[in-house]
């Protein structure tokens, strides 16, 4: 019968390690900044910040809005659209989406309200 207890103890410290073991396997790499999403309105326009930013501030200006993610400056205004002082002219049916990657490198993609591709302007994140 002691025979039969030790077994049953074994086989239950396995199955601990073996479940503990892929849980940890499980969340492994997940260790970054977790994934935020924001949308603003810019009169009839949409700004959505989005990805694993660290740091994110917005402020209204008088003909829109400004909003520095990670240090990167990007300013809609109504017509315009300004990445770290890089002008970009916007039509009047284009939203704008930021986009964060885990590195820090931050894409700016314009796009018609009715479209999935657009134009795109990227710039790297100082490390």
């Amino acid at each position: 019968m002691t025979w039969l207890m030790r077994i049953l103890v074994g086989l239950g410290i396995v199955l601990a390690l073996v479940i503990a073991f892929v849980l940890l396997i499980g969340n492994w790499g997940t260790g970054g900044p977790p994934t935020q999403a924001l949308s603003l309105s810019v009169g009839n326009r949409t700004v959505t910040v989005a990805g694993h930013y660290k740091s994110m501030t917005q402020e209204s200006i008088a003909d829109g809005i400004k909003v520095i993610v990670d240090g990167h400056e990007v300013v809609v205004a109504e017509d315009q659209l300004t990445v770290d002082g890089k002008p970009q002219i916007l039509e009047p049916d284009q939203d704008v989406m930021v986009y964060v990657d885990e590195a820090g490198k931050v894409t700016v993609k314009v796009v018609h309200e009715d479209e999935t591709a657009g134009q795109e302007a990227s710039e790297e994140a100082p490390e």
